[in-house]
């Protein structure tokens, strides 16, 4: 396996269950404050074909500044945010690797028939290898929690409380909508892009009668995941597969509910689409897609300071298509209806649709 980030003295631990229990998840939830208002405006000024954009990307592009400047700044943002609110992100990625289960998972659910495709062979993530490597893996689950204490800077909150209220936004969201449009509980979900599984297990806590597939490129994320499940609540009724979103090679018409959080901004706009396309084929008539993800159009994001905006968008080689893609538009291309966009938290937007029957 590849060796994790050296190790730093162990502070408190949370627990690798992003996994929801009884009322922790419920307790966060309530505590959700209202997002904020969108602005006017539809993007950020760096992101899409504004000035200010190609300056920054100008500035990405070299591979000096990249590689000796902001690669190293961006980890090291991350890991800082997550540390001093005590999430131990080194030494939760040590215990991983020294886990030998892992790679007995990697081995059973790594499909070697999958062609990735080009954008996931670039590196993204700071990471070289993008997301198919170890170290991606072991630390997917403490970056999570970073993700979401920046989204509540001002409060004074755990990092578990921060993740349960993040996550719970969107199952809200997610349960309004199904239960306004979609005239049954549903009884196979579909989360395309999982990663280490913790959108699938809020998502079924969420619907707890539901079949949950957990689907995702990174072999090495899937194994994490397959570890993080082992022992919680209701994980008999979730699978993880090593699959591709935009070709999952499940049946027509055979699930409910397909989510993609997270997962957007880090594809080309062709990659959407085709997820898109492939949610249309695989969900029944009256199915529901749901996606969650940096919301273009909030206050909070369009006014991110320079250094911060410049760091994010390094890290993500297809900043310019997700902030200038027309998510709305292209799920009524597919044959979605009551589509509309929830601003599920200050950073993140919810968008769902409703398969026409």
């Amino acid at each position: 396996m590849m060796t994790a980030a050296s190790a730093a003295p162990a502070r408190v631990v949370v627990p690798s269950s992003a996994r929801p229990r009884g009322g922790a998840a419920r307790r966060g939830a309530a505590l959700v404050p209202r997002a904020a208002e969108a602005t006017q405006k539809a993007k950020p000024d760096w992101a899409g074909d504004d000035v200010l954009s190609k300056v920054v990307d100008a500035a990405i592009n070299n591979k000096v500044l990249y590689e000796g400047l902001m690669k190293p700044m961006a980890r090291r943002t991350l890991i800082n945010t997550a540390e001093k609110n005590g999430v131990a992100w080194r030494d939760i990625a040590a215990r991983l690797e020294k886990d030998p289960s892992i790679q007995k998972h990697f081995d059973a659910i790594k499909n070697d028939a999958i062609e990735y495709p080009e954008y996931y062979l670039k590196p993204f993530h700071a990471y070289a290898e993008g997301n198919l490597c170890w170290l991606a893996a072991f630390e997917a689950e403490p970056a999570t929690y970073s993700m979401a204490l920046r989204v509540y800077p001002k409060d004074r909150i755990t990092a578990e409380v921060a993740q349960a209220r993040l996550r719970d936004s969107y199952t809200e969201a997610l349960r309004a909508h199904v239960d306004a449009h979609a005239g049954a509980e549903p009884k196979t979900i579909l989360d395309v892009g999982c990663s280490v599984g913790i959108s699938t297990q809020y998502i079924s806590r969420a619907f707890p009668e539901a079949r949950m597939i957990g689907m995702d490129l990174s072999p090495y994320m899937l194994a994490v995941a397959k570890h993080r499940d082992e022992g919680v609540e209701g994980a008999e009724k979730r699978e993880w597969v090593h699959g591709l979103g935009e070709d999952t090679k499940l049946e027509s018409d055979s699930v409910d509910v397909v989510s993609l959080a997270f997962v957007i901004h880090e594809c080309p706009e062709s990659a959407t689409r085709a997820l898109m396309t492939e949610a249309a084929r695989v969900l029944k008539p009256g199915g529901t897609f749901v996606m969650t993800d940096n919301n273009p159009k909030s206050p909070v994001i369009q006014k991110l300071p320079p250094a911060l905006f410049t760091l994010m968008k390094s890290t993500e080689p297809h900043s310019n298509e997700y902030y200038t893609v027309d998510i709305e538009g292209l799920l009524a291309e597919c044959g979605f209806e009551h589509v509309h966009t929830v601003d599920t938290d200050p950073r993140h937007r919810t968008v769902l649709g409703t398969l026409k029957k």
